[in-house]
């Protein structure tokens, strides 16, 4: 099966065209998200939150816009970004630096 094929059974809700895309570019995405937050445990929560709104969202991707896995990169790109905003991250490093005085 290609990835048109692939992408477009995700599109329809396939699970097993799921676990092969997420087979497929799993450690990619992982790798993003982590040179962001920077923290194993939570690139492993980022990532799977990324499959998840893809997943939701598959009716919005569109192979005129760009590639799946672009589209899948800018999914995680924007969930790593959006915690590193979030308090619950500044405050673990708020707790990182109260440690080291």
């Amino acid at each position: 099966m290609n990835q048109e094929e692939l992408i477009l059974k995700f599109q329809k809700k396939d699970s097993k065209a799921y676990e092969k895309l997420y087979n497929m570019y799993c450690d990619s995405i992982s790798g993003v998200v982590n040179t962001i937050v920077k923290n194993d445990e939570i690139t492993q929560e980022i990532t799977q939150d990324v499959f998840i709104k893809a997943w939701n969202k598959s009716a919005t991707y569109s192979s005129k816009k760009g590639r799946f896995f672009s589209w899948l990169l800018n999914i995680a790109r924007n969930a790593a970004i959006d915690y590193t905003r979030s308090k619950k991250f500044k405050q673990t490093k708020q707790n990182l630096n109260a440690d080291f005085l």
